[in-house]
Order: structure tokens, then sequence, then C-alpha cells
């Protein structure tokens, strides 16, 4: 019996349809065989795992599609923004007609359940197969991780490649829809959390600026995807790449301090999700901040947290992101303490006792300016009562839009959990299985409690730096490979391995000892 079969008598979930199947812990596609005696465990799109397969199949179908409408042109899918992915179609600016096409055929191709076939190739065959496409940019990346063998999918002869596997057919992705943004679209897919349905579309100007900004720069010095970084790194260019990326993080962080200053703010307030540099960042603002005249006083949100009379989530679980973990009220007065006149009571949180060990006194002159970092530092319910000139609210986010080729962008949530893993193993003691069970937590915290809040700031930061993955590489692959096949995890680091093998592995010892990288691959003179 094919795994298809199993899946229908289940397949009546309020959460989302099953996409897929995991087979001692290996996520597998619909269409394997198993026997009557096999143990399994289905996947629906309520999941991390599930909603990926989803996305990707529907990529597959918008491939067809513009293959079938614009053969001519080549499309890119670039980064998600909007919760959708934004996409473009070279030498064309697409129009509201266009987009209307694209959605009838897509429509078309989904009614149809038309199969989608997965072909092994050896390297020298998809090769041939690739050319044909001219798809060179997927050939020189897949050529350079190694690979003896090549998984590409098909769909009614449009040959195409996503890591990890696709829905058995076209039927599986009929909620979906497109949009006209800028010169290109957004194609919209639902999310775990509202797997029946298509997210409320908020337009979100700055992060897509941060995004557009941070992709034309690569452009311009010459790194748009994997490949462009592999080379530089075996032509021992990637040196220089690494200064100019430090050298713009420190010109964006020095704009930021000189425009503190001009505008006369008093406090900066600074959110983003986990593994984003905030930390880091805030620090490196305080040196510039310093630098211009001013005296930075930094301020943790953790401080704040109530004690051992923390919520619990729906599972249960202690929620540490939601903003009722923290004493608000105390926070808020502190703050309002501190604008008026100019001394507050700052708690001292002591997170192996779970409760304050004390207070300090804060005491701040005219040219201070108090910096306060946590992720629920933008949320208007915390910087209440401090007036909204005075304040300078920053994000920051990790923000990377280097593909790994045309339709395979790196996704900037996986960018920070890698980041997180390196970190977590190397100052928290904690193995890749701990990291990744508690990913889902996080994530959940993040739509929740930060996301909602991006375009508040002021101006978003990105601390993503276009090398950090090579460099990332040589300390996340063995933390990972340690996660064994009988881990509930495995699928995930068997995932992120996949991705790691695109790089070529970078020396770290070039990177200044200030660098936002530093904060998790260690070798910072700045103290945490």
């Amino acid at each position: 019996m094919k795994l298809i079969e199993a899946a229908k008598r289940y397949n009546s979930s309020t959460a989302g349809d099953i996409i897929a199947a995991k087979i001692d812990n290996q996520i597998v596609s619909l269409v394997e065989e198993i026997t009557d005696n096999s143990e399994y465990e289905l996947i629906d799109t309520a999941s991390l795992e599930g909603i990926r397969i989803y996305r990707n199949t529907l990529k597959l179908v918008l491939v067809k599609a513009i293959a079938d409408l614009f053969p001519a042109n080549r499309l890119r899918i670039h980064y998600s923004v909007n919760k959708g992915g934004y996409c473009q179609l070279e030498g064309r600016n697409i129009g509201v007609e266009d987009v209307n096409k694209i959605r009838r055929r897509m429509k078309q191709i989904i009614s149809k359940k038309l199969p989608i076939e997965k072909h092994e190739f050896e390297i020298q065959r998809a090769r041939l197969v690739l050319e044909n496409i001219n798809r060179t940019d997927l050939l020189d990346v897949l050529a350079g991780a190694g690979k003896p063998n090549v998984i590409l999918y098909s769909l009614e002869g449009v040959f195409d490649y996503f890591y990890g596997i696709m829905a058995p057919d076209t039927g599986y992705v009929d909620i979906f829809e497109i949009k006209h943004f800028h010169d290109g679209f957004l194609l919209f897919y639902p999310t775990r959390f509202h797997p029946g349905s298509i997210p409320e579309y908020n337009e979100q100007h700055k992060l897509t600026e941060a995004f557009e900004e941070f992709r034309l720069w690569g452009n311009a010095i010459g790194v748009d995807n994997i490949h462009d970084l592999n080379q530089l790194v075996e032509n021992g260019e990637i040196g220089d790449i690494i200064r100019i990326s430090e050298a713009l993080q420190e010109k964006k962080i020095g704009y930021i301090a000189d425009r503190i200053r001009d505008d006369g703010k008093s406090f900066v307030f600074i959110s983003g999700p986990s593994s984003s540099g905030k930390t880091t960042f805030a620090k490196r603002l305080a040196i510039h901040l310093r630098a211009v005249g001013l005296h930075a006083h930094p301020i943790s949100l953790d401080d704040y947290y109530k004690g051992r009379d923390i919520p619990t989530d729906v599972m249960g679980k202690k929620d540490y992101e939601s903003p009722d973990a923290f004493d608000i009220e105390k926070f808020k007065a502190d703050m309002v303490s501190l604008q008026n006149s100019g001394r507050a009571m700052i708690p001292d949180y002591d997170f192996a006792t779970e409760s304050r060990k004390g207070y300090r006194e804060l005491i701040i002159d005219e040219s201070g300016v108090i910096i306060v970092e946590g992720i629920h530092g933008i949320n208007p319910d915390f910087t209440e009562g401090v007036l909204r000139k005075n304040a300078h609210k920053l994000y920051i986010s990790a923000l990377t839009s280097i593909n790994i080729d045309d339709h395979n962008c790196l996704s900037t949530t996986d960018a920070r959990l890698l980041r997180r893993l390196v970190r977590d193993f190397k100052y928290r003691k904690s193995t890749a299985e701990r990291t990744l069970g508690m990913w889902n937590d996080v994530r959940r915290g993040e739509d929740s409690y930060i996301f909602p809040y991006q375009e508040e700031a002021d101006e978003i930061f990105n601390s993503a730096l276009i090398y950090e993955h090579s460099v990332l590489k040589r300390y996340a692959e063995p933390i990972l490979r340690e996660v064994g096949r009988d881990s509930v995890h495995y699928s995930s680091a068997v995932r992120l391995l996949s991705i790691m093998s695109y790089f070529k592995e970078a020396d770290d010892i070039e990177i200044p000892n200030t660098s936002l990288i530093r904060e998790f691959i260690g070798g910072s003179v700045l103290k945490y």
C-alpha cells in the first residue's frame, strides 16, 4: 500500500491536509510504499515540515505557469515579505493583467491534479537536462555541492529543483493568491498556524526596502547567489567581501547614531527576533553614540521578567516570549521616571533563581541616551508613556536575500536558527537536538509578539552578513551531525545539513573582533 492510501483515512484533519509522512524520522513522499506493519507518521500542513512542502509544490506550479505564459522571461523568486514570496520576471515589468493571467493558469494546473514526478539523475545527466532549460544558475550550485546524484522534479515536462520533497500532485496546493507588487508580484500561501487560509495582507514598506537594499547591494558587489559566494571563497577573495560587509554595517550604525543625536532622541528601543544580533548591535550603537558625544545607558528588557509567575502557552509550557511574562507596569514607570527626572531604580533579574536579586540606580544627564534591548522593545504597550518625539525605534533582523538559485531563496528563519545552534552549543552547552526542540516555540512567539510590530520601527537594521553561511558551516555541521536517526529532529538536521552542503567553507580569521557574527561564533571583544 502507498502512504497516500493511508493518508486518505485520516485526511479530515481540521488543522490542514496531510501532505507527506515520516518513516524512521525521515520525511518521505506520500507516493512511497509501505507494508501493513510499517510504522509511520503523517505530516499535515499545520506543521513546519508540511507547510514547507506546500510552498515548494506551489512554487513548482508557478514555474510551470510562467513557462507556459512567458517562456522567454527568467523567473526570479526572491525573499519572503508580507507573508508572501516576492517574484520578478527579468526583462518584463509585470502588470495587473499579467498577474491575472498567472493566477488563472495556476488555478488550471492545480484543478487538473497533475502528477509531480521525481527523477534521480547522475550529475552529468542532470547537467544535460538543466542546460536544455537554460538553468545554469542551478547547475553551478548543484555541481559545486559535489553530490554524485541530483533529484529533480518535473511537472508536464518542466523540470526544477527544490530542496526537500514535493506533494504527489498539484491538487494539494489549491489555497494561494498572487498580488501585483512593484514591478513583480507576491505569491501568497497559507501558514502552519492558519493552514486553511491566506494570511491578511499588511503592507510592509520598511521591511521590503531593507530586503531590496541588501539584494541590490549584493548584486553590486557581484554576489547574487551561492555560486558567486563560493567562487570568492575558492579564489581566496572572501576576505574582501568580509571587509566590505563589515564596513557597510559600521557605516549604517554610524548613520543611526548621527540621526539619534541630530533628532535629539533620549530613548532607543531595539526589537527583533531570536538570534538577530540585538545584543551586539546595541553595544556597537553605544560606542557610536559615545563617538558623537552622547552617553549610552543600556537596559535589558530581560531584567523585567516577573520571576516564577510566567504564563503558560496552549501546550502548558512556560511562555517566556509572552508580554505577560514581563512586569510591564514597572518598566513603563521606570521609563517615565527617566524621562521626567533622569533617574530610576532598574531591577536586576537572576535567571538561575528566576527572581530579582536587587536593583541598581540609574541616573542620566542631558547627554544620556537610554538603549532598551529586548524582543518587545518596540511594542507600543511597553513604550507607552515615553513621548514619541523622544524615542527612536529600531527593528533588527538577519534579512538575508542571497539565493541558492533562481527559485530557492535562503530562509531568514534558517539563517537565525544556524546562528542560534552555534551560539547555544558554544556558550550554553546546548545540543542541536535541544535547540531544534525549542525552535517551534520560539517561532510561535515571534509570529505572535514580534513580527506584528515590525513597521512600528523608525527604521530596520539588517544584521545579515552576506558571507556568514560560509563561516557558520564549519561550526554548524559537526553540531547537526550529532542528531541521530532516532531523534524526532533528525529530518530538520538533515535539511539544514543539505543547505550547508551548497556552501564552500570560509575561514573566520579576517572577521573583526567587533563583528556581529562574533556574538555567535566567539572571539568578540564586546562584553556579554
